[in-house]
This record gives C-alpha cells, sequence and structure tokens, in this order.
C-alpha cells in the first residue's frame, strides 16, 4: 500500500525521535516529504536516508516560533513540490519541573515552541489547504495535558494544542480539510528526562508503555494524513504501547445541579449532594464510555 501517494507532507521537528519516524514511513509510503529541523545537519540526515531508501525527501530549517519562517516553511513546500497536502506539527521542547523549580526563561522558550509553533505552522497550513479545499493537519499532543507530575509547563502547552484542534477541526468542518491530533508514546531523550526526573524525586518510572520503539507511533499519523482517514476530523487518537485509543474532548458532566439564584451556600450543597461525587481524578485515565449526547445550547438537561 502506497496510503500517501502522490502527496507532499511538512513534519516539524523531524530531525530524531518521533519525528523522524514520521517522516521516514510517509516518505515509504509514498509521500514527498519535507524535514524541518532548526538542526540542518539532522535534517539533512533524515532526508539523505529517505532518498536512500528509494523516497523523496528535502530539508528546510525553520524556527517554527517564527511566524515568518513558518510561512516560508509552508512556501517551500509548495514551490518545490507543488502543493500541501499534510502537515504533522510535531516540532517541541520539554523539560520537567516541579512548581516551585520552574523559571520564567524555560516556561517562555517551550509555550514560544510548542504553542505558538503549532499555531503558525498550522494558521500557514490551513491558509493553503482552505484555498485548494483539500488537506489534512495532525497536531502532536501529549498525555501529559490531563495532568502529570513536574508537567504544568509542558502539559499546559500540549492541552492548548488540544484546543487547537477542536477549534480548528469546526473552522474547517465542510471544507475538504481534516484536523486531528495524535498523543504518542514512545521510548525517546523526552522519556530519559522523565526517568530522571522521576528517580530524582523518588517516583521511580511509572510509564511501561515507553518502552515501544518510536516507530510504533508513525503508522497512526501516515493514517490521518491520508485519504483512509477521509471520515476521521477533530479528534484526539492516544497510543498507549500497542493499544490506540480516541481521548474524550472536554465535556459537562450530566446532571448538573440548577438553582434560580446561586449563593456560596447553595454551591456548597451542591458539591456536598450531586457534584462531590463526580470529581474526575487528574491524569491519564482510561473509561469504558457510552455516549448520550446533549445540546446545551437547546436542551437544559440538569437536576433541580
Amino acid at each position: 500500500m502506497a496510503a500517501l501517494k502522490g502527496k507532499a507532507v511538512v513534519i516539524t521537528g523531524a530531525g530524531r525521535g518521533i519525528g523522524e519516524a514520521y517522516a521516514r514511513l510517509a516518505a515509504a509510503e509514498g509521500a514527498k516529504v519535507v524535514v524541518n529541523d532548526v538542526d540542518l545537519g539532522e535534517a539533512e540526515r533524515v532526508a539523505k536516508a529517505i532518498r536512500a531508501d528509494g523516497g523523496e525527501a528535502l530539508a528546510k530549517v525553520a524556527d517554527v516560533a517564527s511566524w515568518d519562517d513558518a510561512e516560508r516553511l509552508v512556501a517551500f513546500c509548495v514551490d518545490r513540490y507543488g502543493s500541501l497536502d499534510g502537515l504533522v506539527n510535531n516540532a517541541a521542547l520539554y523539560h520537567m519541573a516541579l512548581p516551585d523549580e520552574e523559571t520564567e526563561a524555560r516556561v517562555r522558550k517551550l509555550f514560544e515552541v510548542n504553542v505558538l509553533g503549532t499555531a503558525f505552522c498550522g494558521y500557514a497550513a490551513l491558509r493553503r489547504m482552505l484555498k485548494q479545499r483539500s488537506g489534512s493537519l495532525v497536531n502532536i499532543t501529549s498525555g501529559a495535558h490531563s495532568g502529570m507530575r513536574g508537567m504544568s509547563a509542558y502539559g499546559g502547552s500540549k492541552g492548548a494544542v488540544a484546543s487547537m484542534t477542536y477549534s480548528w477541526a469546526i473552522d474547517t468542518e465542510g471544507t475538504g480539510v481534516r484536523v486531528n491530533s495524535v498523543s504518542p508514546m514512545a521510548l525517546t531523550r523526552m522519556y530519559e528526562e522523565y526517568s530522571r526526573f522521576q528517580n530524582q524525586h523518588g517516583q521511580g518510572a511509572q510509564q511501561p508503555g515507553l518502552s515501544i520503539a518510536p516507530g510504533n507511533n508513525a503508522p497512526l499519523v501516515v493514517y490521518l494524513l491520508s485519504d483512509l482517514a477521509a471520515g476521521v476530523h477533530g479528534q484526539v487518537v492516544r497510543v498507549q504501547g500497542q493499544e490506540i485509543n480516541i481521548v474524550t474532548h472536554p465535556a459537562a458532566l450530566y446532571p448538573g445541579v440548577e438553582r434560580e439564584q446561586w449563593t456560596v451556600a447553595e454551591v456548597a450543597k451542591a458539591f456536598d449532594t450531586r457534584l462531590a461525587a463526580q470529581q474526575l481524578p487528574t491524569g491519564v485515565q482510561s473509561y469504558e464510555v457510552k455516549v448520550r449526547n446533549y445540546d446545551v445550547t437547546w436542551q437544559a438537561q440538569s437536576e433541580k
């Protein structure tokens, strides 16, 4: 199967790790790949390896946190390959720290790359895709956005990525453009820092699924880039070792509690009765779900 035959795809942060795995499989599945990284040597290494295997790839250095660089990255793909059919927003920074250990410089730089980089590349790509009324945008988020010890900055940035995915999916509904997100899991340099942090804080490694190689995540990303995923839109999909799961969108739990007028005492009463039992645990969770949708605009579903 050549799931991406004839498609031109940009993959950011593809000079190593999971990004490299995405680029290699996309090329093996027929895509013409722009390998983006801030490290020219690493980007060239990946592109050369793809060409040696018979694929098409070009390296392009760009700082995704720069609006102009993001525009130039998209333009480079269009100029060299004639179109932009897919973008994988993979480039990211990562560090761990407890709240009293954090610094302004590290938080600022992380958000610039993870949030602004995703936004800038996404806007540049979506302008092109909406004009041609086709294309697939795959954002890379993380289970850390559900809450993990020492990951408030990183998890917060990846929560923003998930939120952009939901909104862009609504913005592009019915246009021929699809937007989804992947939450990967693999043994990478990020996991090495994760392990060091956990050991330093007496926690020990807690993610056995991270022994999985980066390439285990690539088939899902390539699928979402391809026309095989024509019916998949606005979803966050998580890889957990050998399992793939759909991640729930944020939702208000039903039933709620309704009052004609809220007071502090009535809020306390609501929590003492129904709401306390509805509190959900933080962190990455799995639930067996039977979906029953309630339109919050047109149907008032609450309990007095």
